[in-house]
Protein backbone atom coordinates (compact mmCIF):
# COMPACT_ATOMS: atom_id res chain seq x y z
CA UNK A 1 0.00 0.00 0.00
CA UNK A 2 1.46 3.56 -0.95
CA UNK A 3 0.45 6.97 -0.04
CA UNK A 4 0.81 10.62 -0.45
CA UNK A 5 2.11 10.52 3.02
CA UNK A 6 3.88 7.14 4.54
CA UNK A 7 4.98 4.06 3.28
CA UNK A 8 5.92 1.08 5.57
CA UNK A 9 8.31 -1.74 4.68
CA UNK A 10 8.12 -4.86 6.96
CA UNK A 11 10.97 -7.09 6.18
CA UNK A 12 10.02 -10.68 8.23
CA UNK A 13 13.15 -12.20 7.71
CA UNK A 14 15.31 -9.92 9.15
CA UNK A 15 12.50 -9.59 12.67
CA UNK A 16 13.13 -5.93 12.23
CA UNK A 17 10.50 -2.72 11.08
CA UNK A 18 12.17 -0.44 8.13
CA UNK A 19 9.83 2.38 7.96
CA UNK A 20 10.33 4.95 5.06
CA UNK A 21 9.01 8.17 4.70
CA UNK A 22 8.03 9.56 1.20
CA UNK A 23 6.79 12.43 0.18
CA UNK A 24 7.85 16.38 -0.82
CA UNK A 25 10.86 16.67 1.77
CA UNK A 26 12.13 20.20 2.04
CA UNK A 27 16.12 20.16 1.19
CA UNK A 28 18.56 21.50 4.11
CA UNK A 29 19.34 25.35 3.78
CA UNK A 30 22.31 26.77 1.93
CA UNK A 31 25.07 26.98 4.09
CA UNK A 32 25.26 31.52 4.55
CA UNK A 33 27.87 32.98 2.03
CA UNK A 34 31.00 33.86 4.20
CA UNK A 35 30.76 37.39 5.94
CA UNK A 36 33.21 39.79 3.66
CA UNK A 37 35.97 41.46 5.92
CA UNK A 38 36.28 45.08 6.71
CA UNK A 39 38.65 46.79 5.46
CA UNK A 40 41.22 48.62 7.43
CA UNK A 41 41.29 52.19 6.50
CA UNK A 42 44.33 53.51 5.34
CA UNK A 43 45.98 54.94 8.33
CA UNK A 44 46.12 59.01 7.97
CA UNK A 45 49.99 60.20 6.70
CA UNK A 46 51.50 63.21 6.51
CA UNK A 47 55.17 64.24 5.45
CA UNK A 48 56.73 67.03 4.50
CA UNK A 49 60.11 66.64 1.26
CA UNK A 50 62.95 67.58 1.60
CA UNK A 51 62.32 67.41 5.90
CA UNK A 52 65.31 70.23 5.90
CA UNK A 53 67.10 73.09 4.09
CA UNK A 54 69.34 75.99 4.54
CA UNK A 55 68.24 78.88 7.30
CA UNK A 56 68.67 81.30 4.28
CA UNK A 57 65.43 79.72 2.59
CA UNK A 58 64.58 79.24 -0.67
CA UNK A 59 64.43 75.41 -1.06
CA UNK A 60 61.56 74.05 -2.82
CA UNK A 61 59.51 71.53 -0.25
CA UNK A 62 56.20 69.24 -1.16
CA UNK A 63 53.53 68.49 1.71
CA UNK A 64 52.17 65.47 1.12
CA UNK A 65 49.31 63.25 2.39
CA UNK A 66 47.27 59.89 2.12
CA UNK A 67 44.62 58.11 4.01
CA UNK A 68 41.32 58.97 4.91
CA UNK A 69 39.65 62.19 6.01
CA UNK A 70 39.82 65.54 4.22
CA UNK A 71 42.10 66.62 1.29
CA UNK A 72 43.52 69.69 0.38
CA UNK A 73 41.89 72.16 -0.96
CA UNK A 74 42.17 75.43 -3.24
CA UNK A 75 42.77 78.16 -1.17
CA UNK A 76 44.04 76.36 1.40
CA UNK A 77 46.76 78.33 3.60
CA UNK A 78 49.71 77.29 4.98
CA UNK A 79 52.09 78.87 7.25
CA UNK A 80 55.63 78.07 9.00
CA UNK A 81 55.98 79.18 12.48
CA UNK A 82 52.74 81.15 12.40
CA UNK A 83 53.75 83.18 9.74
CA UNK A 84 51.75 82.67 5.93
CA UNK A 85 53.70 81.77 2.92
CA UNK A 86 52.98 81.29 -0.76
CA UNK A 87 51.80 77.71 -1.44
CA UNK A 88 50.57 76.16 -4.28
CA UNK A 89 47.68 73.01 -4.20
CA UNK A 90 48.55 70.66 -6.46
CA UNK A 91 45.99 68.43 -5.66
CA UNK A 92 43.67 66.87 -2.55
CA UNK A 93 46.91 65.20 -1.69
CA UNK A 94 50.05 67.64 -2.39
CA UNK A 95 50.89 71.03 -1.63
CA UNK A 96 53.89 72.99 -3.26
CA UNK A 97 55.79 75.62 -1.75
CA UNK A 98 59.04 77.83 -1.39
CA UNK A 99 60.73 77.68 1.95
CA UNK A 100 60.73 80.95 3.46
CA UNK A 101 64.06 82.20 5.73
CA UNK A 102 64.07 81.53 9.39
CA UNK A 103 66.51 80.78 11.82
CA UNK A 104 68.65 77.69 12.53
CA UNK A 105 66.20 74.92 14.26
CA UNK A 106 62.56 73.31 13.87
CA UNK A 107 60.02 74.99 12.36
CA UNK A 108 56.43 74.55 12.46
CA UNK A 109 54.38 73.74 8.82
CA UNK A 110 50.92 73.79 9.21
CA UNK A 111 47.92 73.12 6.73
CA UNK A 112 44.87 74.69 7.05
CA UNK A 113 41.75 74.12 4.48
CA UNK A 114 38.72 77.19 4.24
CA UNK A 115 37.06 78.53 5.84
CA UNK A 116 39.42 77.89 9.09
CA UNK A 117 39.92 74.26 9.24
CA UNK A 118 43.34 73.03 10.21
CA UNK A 119 44.44 69.52 9.38
CA UNK A 120 47.73 69.09 10.40
CA UNK A 121 51.47 70.44 10.97
CA UNK A 122 54.57 68.74 9.87
CA UNK A 123 58.28 69.84 11.36
CA UNK A 124 60.95 71.40 9.24
CA UNK A 125 64.54 71.55 9.89
CA UNK A 126 66.34 74.56 9.55
CA UNK A 127 70.56 74.30 8.85
CA UNK A 128 72.35 77.01 9.68
CA UNK A 129 75.24 78.56 7.35
CA UNK A 130 78.28 76.58 6.46
CA UNK A 131 81.21 78.22 9.14
CA UNK A 132 84.96 77.10 9.53
CA UNK A 133 86.53 78.63 12.15
CA UNK A 134 90.11 77.21 11.84
CA UNK A 135 92.36 74.82 9.91
CA UNK A 136 94.35 72.81 12.03
CA UNK A 137 97.35 73.33 11.01
CA UNK A 138 96.73 76.03 8.49
CA UNK A 139 99.96 75.48 6.13
CA UNK A 140 101.74 72.11 5.45
CA UNK A 141 104.40 69.91 3.10
CA UNK A 142 104.29 69.83 -0.35
CA UNK A 143 105.41 66.13 -0.31
CA UNK A 144 101.53 65.87 1.20
CA UNK A 145 100.17 63.60 3.94
CA UNK A 146 99.49 66.17 6.51
CA UNK A 147 96.11 65.39 9.24
CA UNK A 148 93.99 69.01 7.88
CA UNK A 149 91.16 69.20 10.60
CA UNK A 150 88.53 71.42 9.53
CA UNK A 151 87.28 72.76 13.02
CA UNK A 152 83.77 75.03 12.58
CA UNK A 153 80.16 74.91 14.97
CA UNK A 154 78.52 72.70 12.14
CA UNK A 155 80.60 70.60 11.12
CA UNK A 156 79.76 66.79 11.50
CA UNK A 157 80.82 63.67 10.57
CA UNK A 158 80.97 62.76 6.97
CA UNK A 159 77.86 64.49 5.24
CA UNK A 160 79.98 67.02 3.75
CA UNK A 161 82.02 67.39 0.73
CA UNK A 162 85.52 69.24 0.61
CA UNK A 163 87.85 70.34 -2.12
CA UNK A 164 91.18 71.33 -2.01
CA UNK A 165 92.29 73.57 -4.69
CA UNK A 166 89.10 72.71 -7.03
CA UNK A 167 89.31 68.90 -6.64
CA UNK A 168 87.30 66.69 -4.13
CA UNK A 169 88.96 64.64 -1.57
CA UNK A 170 87.83 61.80 0.78
CA UNK A 171 86.19 63.15 4.32
CA UNK A 172 87.87 60.68 6.75
CA UNK A 173 86.15 59.32 10.10
CA UNK A 174 87.38 59.29 13.38
CA UNK A 175 88.19 62.94 14.00
CA UNK A 176 86.14 64.93 16.68
CA UNK A 177 82.77 66.52 17.34
CA UNK A 178 82.61 70.05 15.15
CA UNK A 179 85.28 68.92 12.63
CA UNK A 180 86.07 66.81 9.58
CA UNK A 181 89.00 66.20 8.62
CA UNK A 182 91.24 64.60 5.80
CA UNK A 183 94.95 63.76 5.04
CA UNK A 184 96.20 66.92 2.37
CA UNK A 185 97.52 65.47 -1.20
CA UNK A 186 100.84 66.90 -2.70
CA UNK A 187 100.43 70.22 -4.15
CA UNK A 188 103.12 73.00 -5.50
CA UNK A 189 104.13 75.59 -2.47
CA UNK A 190 101.49 78.55 -2.11
CA UNK A 191 98.29 79.18 -1.12
CA UNK A 192 94.85 77.18 -1.86
CA UNK A 193 91.14 77.32 -1.30
CA UNK A 194 89.80 74.88 0.84
CA UNK A 195 86.19 74.68 0.78
CA UNK A 196 83.54 72.59 2.52
CA UNK A 197 79.56 71.74 1.42
CA UNK A 198 76.80 70.12 3.03
CA UNK A 199 73.97 68.02 1.61
CA UNK A 200 72.00 71.64 1.20
CA UNK A 201 74.65 73.36 -0.96
CA UNK A 202 75.96 76.08 1.46
CA UNK A 203 79.79 76.07 1.66
CA UNK A 204 82.57 77.63 3.38
CA UNK A 205 86.06 78.28 2.47
CA UNK A 206 89.52 78.83 4.06
CA UNK A 207 93.05 78.80 2.94
CA UNK A 208 95.87 76.38 3.45
CA UNK A 209 99.22 77.41 2.35
CA UNK A 210 101.63 74.71 1.25
CA UNK A 211 105.83 75.13 2.14
CA UNK A 212 108.53 73.36 1.53
CA UNK A 213 109.52 71.69 4.50
CA UNK A 214 112.91 73.08 4.59
CA UNK A 215 111.14 76.24 5.75
CA UNK A 216 109.40 75.58 8.91
CA UNK A 217 110.75 76.38 11.53
CA UNK A 218 110.74 73.35 14.07
CA UNK A 219 111.71 74.52 17.79
CA UNK A 220 110.12 72.90 21.46
CA UNK A 221 108.97 69.61 22.38
CA UNK A 222 106.60 67.68 20.08
CA UNK A 223 104.21 65.48 22.70
CA UNK A 224 102.60 62.27 21.30
CA UNK A 225 101.98 59.07 21.17
CA UNK A 226 103.78 56.03 19.40
CA UNK A 227 102.07 52.28 18.15
CA UNK A 228 103.01 49.53 17.32
CA UNK A 229 102.80 48.61 13.09
CA UNK A 230 100.38 45.33 13.75
CA UNK A 231 96.91 45.41 15.19
CA UNK A 232 97.99 44.32 18.94
CA UNK A 233 94.94 44.05 21.42
CA UNK A 234 96.94 44.30 24.09
CA UNK A 235 98.94 47.30 23.05
CA UNK A 236 97.42 50.64 24.53
CA UNK A 237 100.30 52.70 23.01
CA UNK A 238 103.60 54.50 24.36
CA UNK A 239 104.12 58.11 25.55
CA UNK A 240 106.12 59.86 23.30
CA UNK A 241 108.12 62.99 24.02
CA UNK A 242 110.53 64.38 21.13
CA UNK A 243 112.80 67.46 22.17
CA UNK A 244 113.50 69.84 18.66
CA UNK A 245 115.67 73.04 19.39
CA UNK A 246 117.11 75.33 16.05
CA UNK A 247 116.22 71.90 13.90
CA UNK A 248 117.96 69.61 15.86
CA UNK A 249 116.41 66.78 18.12
CA UNK A 250 118.26 66.46 20.96
CA UNK A 251 116.42 63.66 22.78
CA UNK A 252 113.47 61.76 23.29
CA UNK A 253 111.52 59.17 25.50
CA UNK A 254 109.14 56.58 25.38
CA UNK A 255 107.45 54.77 27.41
CA UNK A 256 104.76 51.72 26.61
CA UNK A 257 101.19 52.44 28.59
CA UNK A 258 99.98 50.23 30.23
CA UNK A 259 95.74 49.08 30.35
CA UNK A 260 94.01 51.75 32.56
CA UNK A 261 96.46 53.79 32.76
CA UNK A 262 96.42 57.19 31.54
CA UNK A 263 98.71 57.50 28.42
CA UNK A 264 98.63 61.76 28.58
CA UNK A 265 100.26 61.07 32.41
CA UNK A 266 103.06 58.71 31.36
CA UNK A 267 106.89 60.13 31.45
CA UNK A 268 109.69 58.49 30.53
CA UNK A 269 113.76 59.19 30.76
CA UNK A 270 114.93 61.35 28.50
CA UNK A 271 116.78 59.73 25.80
CA UNK A 272 119.80 62.31 24.93
CA UNK A 273 120.73 62.13 21.02
CA UNK A 274 124.51 61.97 20.32
CA UNK A 275 125.19 62.77 18.00
CA UNK A 276 122.14 65.38 17.57
CA UNK A 277 120.12 65.03 14.99
CA UNK A 278 119.66 67.23 12.20
CA UNK A 279 116.00 68.30 10.54
CA UNK A 280 117.26 68.92 6.95
CA UNK A 281 114.60 69.40 4.30
CA UNK A 282 111.79 68.22 6.67
CA UNK A 283 113.12 65.00 7.56
CA UNK A 284 115.83 64.15 10.28
CA UNK A 285 117.10 60.38 11.00
CA UNK A 286 119.76 59.38 14.07
CA UNK A 287 121.14 55.87 14.86
CA UNK A 288 122.85 54.87 18.28
CA UNK A 289 124.32 51.91 20.25
CA UNK A 290 121.86 49.67 21.67
CA UNK A 291 119.48 49.71 18.77
CA UNK A 292 118.40 52.83 19.28
CA UNK A 293 117.17 55.08 16.17
CA UNK A 294 114.70 57.50 15.65
CA UNK A 295 113.45 58.83 12.56
CA UNK A 296 110.94 61.89 11.29
CA UNK A 297 109.10 63.81 8.37
CA UNK A 298 107.49 67.02 9.30
CA UNK A 299 104.53 67.65 7.70
CA UNK A 300 103.45 70.84 9.01
CA UNK A 301 105.18 73.39 11.66
CA UNK A 302 103.03 71.24 14.03
CA UNK A 303 103.06 67.81 13.12
CA UNK A 304 105.51 65.33 12.42
CA UNK A 305 105.88 61.46 12.28
CA UNK A 306 107.95 58.70 11.90
CA UNK A 307 109.36 55.63 13.33
CA UNK A 308 111.49 54.74 16.46
CA UNK A 309 112.98 51.66 18.07
CA UNK A 310 114.00 51.93 21.75
CA UNK A 311 114.58 49.55 24.74
CA UNK A 312 111.49 51.28 26.64
CA UNK A 313 109.33 50.89 23.92
CA UNK A 314 110.34 48.35 21.40
CA UNK A 315 110.04 49.09 17.59
CA UNK A 316 106.74 51.49 16.59
CA UNK A 317 105.50 54.61 14.20
CA UNK A 318 104.88 57.81 16.12
CA UNK A 319 103.31 60.76 15.62
CA UNK A 320 103.33 64.18 17.61
CA UNK A 321 102.02 67.57 17.81
CA UNK A 322 104.98 70.69 18.27
CA UNK A 323 104.06 72.58 21.70
CA UNK A 324 100.03 71.12 21.90
CA UNK A 325 99.41 67.70 23.99
CA UNK A 326 97.03 65.03 22.25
Amino acid sequence: MRTSSLARVVVASLGVSVVVTLGCVPPPPAPSPAATPTPIPEPLSVSISPTGGPSAGATVATISRTGPGTGFQSGATVTVDGSRVDATVLSANTISLVMPAHAAGSAKVTVTNPPGQTLFSVWYSYVPPMVISELLPNSGSTAGGTPLAILGPNLCCLDVTVTVDGIVHEVESGWPENSVGLTTPAHAAGPVEVIVTDRYGQAASAVFTYALPATFDLNGDWQGWARLDGNVPSDVGARLVLTIRDNIGVSVSCRVCQPGENCALVSAPSLALDPPSVVANGEFSFVGSGGVSVSGKILSPIYATGSINTPSCGSRYWWAWAQKKQ
